[in-house]
C-alpha cells in the first residue's frame, strides 16, 4: 500500500512539471508582422551557436506566405555574417499565428506567435516551447516589457534556458 502511494505521488509530481503549451495570438496580419525583427533572446538551437546581433526578416510574399532572412555574426559584432533563407507559410488562412517555417528545402517546423504586442514586440515558440524567440522590431527591449514577458513564459519554460542575444546598438540591418 505505502508503495502504491509513493507512487501515486510521484505520477502527480511528474504530471505537474509536464509543459504546458500556450496557446497562439488569435490573429497575426501578415502584413502588420512584415519586416525587420531583432532577437532579444531565444533559447539554444544548432543554427544559431555563434550569433550575435541576430535578426529575422519577413518579407510578404504571395498568398501571404513569407520569404525569410536570418542574419546574424559569429561571434561577434561585425565578424562574418551568417545568412539563412528560407519561407514560411501560414497555417490558417490570412492568418499568420499559426505558421511552418522550411529552410533548405526540407527542414521544417511548425511555430506559433504566442505573444504580439502591437506589432513591435513578439514571441514565437514551438508547441513544446524547445525552440523560442523573443523579437523586438528595435535592437533593445525595454527592461520592464522583457521582464514581463519573461514572467509570462515562466509559466510554460525554464526561462534560464534563454540566451539573450548582443546586439549593435545602432541596429545593423536598418
Amino acid at each position: 500500500m505505502r508503495l502504491i502511494i509513493v507512487l501515486f505521488f510521484s505520477l502527480c509530481i511528474a504530471y505537474a512539471k509536464q509543459t504546458k503549451t500556450p496557446l497562439a495570438v488569435e490573429y497575426v496580419n501578415p502584413i502588420n508582422f512584415s519586416g525587420l525583427w531583432y532577437e532579444i533572446a531565444r533559447t539554444y538551437n544548432s543554427f544559431e551557436k555563434n550569433c550575435v546581433a541576430a535578426t529575422v526578416e519577413y518579407k510578404l510574399e504571395k498568398n501571404n506566405n513569407y520569404s525569410v532572412t536570418n542574419r546574424c555574426f559569429e561571434h561577434e559584432i561585425d565578424g562574418k555574417l551568417i545568412v539563412y533563407n528560407g519561407t514560411v507559410q501560414a497555417l490558417e488562412k490570412d492568418n499568420m499565428a499559426k505558421i511552418k517555417s522550411t529552410y533548405f528545402w526540407i527542414f521544417s517546423k511548425n511555430y506559433q506567435i504566442i505573444y504580439l504586442d502591437d506589432y513591435q514586440t513578439a514571441v514565437m515558440g514551438d508547441k513544446n516551447m524547445e525552440n523560442v524567440w523573443i523579437m523586438n522590431r528595435e535592437p533593445f527591449l525595454d527592461e520592464k516589457k522583457l521582464k514581463d514577458i519573461l514572467g509570462m513564459l515562466e509559466n510554460y519554460m525554464n526561462i534560464q534556458e534563454f540566451i539573450f542575444t548582443k546586439q549593435d546598438k545602432n541596429g545593423k540591418y536598418k
